[in-house]
């Protein structure tokens, strides 16, 4: 198999786009790579990131290739979650301490910085997008209690919602919601919130 049919089998495998990663991986020289992407006119959709013309474009999934550290939170959380019906204009993810890419403020996207190395690792998990990518985002109970810690920072009917939709969904687990609230010192807020909203359902 000759490098060029190589990327062509990464492309088809991963429905429509290659990265520098990929073909570092897979021992293809990067000059190969270049020659493939001016042949077949691949676009680049941020640095070392080629997908063919119909390729759906997937803001989410580039994004985080670009920048891994970054986690989806808040409302980008929210938003891949399905915590709400809120439709973000924006990425919001979260960096952990002394990593900053790129400049701000920057147009399209919100970043937060966790100081703390506990509370950033803290529930990253994985969802697809609603084009079908893997991403990192904070699972739905450190959502949750990102919401109730900044809730005067937020909006309030998405906060209601955020909270509200969680306590109906049948795949949540109120433990390690707890668990997480207490390691992030708001037990007793998450609690007492939890408490109403439950025994309302």
């Amino acid at each position: 198999m000759t490098n060029f049919e190589k990327i062509s089998k990464i492309i088809k495998s991963n429905g429509g786009y290659v990265t520098g990663r990929d073909v570092s991986e897979a021992n293809i020289p990067t000059s190969t790579l270049s020659q493939y992407i001016k042949k077949y006119n691949l676009i680049k959709q941020c640095p070392g990131f080629y997908s063919t013309e119909d390729w759906m474009a997937d803001d989410y999934f580039i994004f985080q290739y670009q920048y891994p550290k970054l986690i989806y939170s808040f409302y980008g959380a929210a938003y891949l979650h399905r915590l709400g019906d809120y439709i973000p204009t924006s990425l919001e993810a979260t960096a952990p301490k002394n990593y900053r890419p790129f400049p701000l403020p920057r147009d399209g996207v919100i970043l937060h910085t966790d100081t703390r190395n506990t509370t950033y690792n803290l529930g990253i998990s994985e969802v697809e997008t609603s084009f079908g990518n893997k991403v990192k985002v904070y699972d739905i109970e450190k959502t949750v209690c990102d919401f109730i810690r900044n809730r005067e920072k937020l909006d309030s009917e998405s906060f209601v919602k955020c909270v509200t939709w969680y306590s109906k969904r049948k795949d949540k687990n109120v433990n390690r919601l707890i668990q997480y609230a207490r390691i992030m010192k708001i037990e007793d807020k998450v609690n007492s919130l939890m408490e109403v909203l439950l025994n309302e359902n």
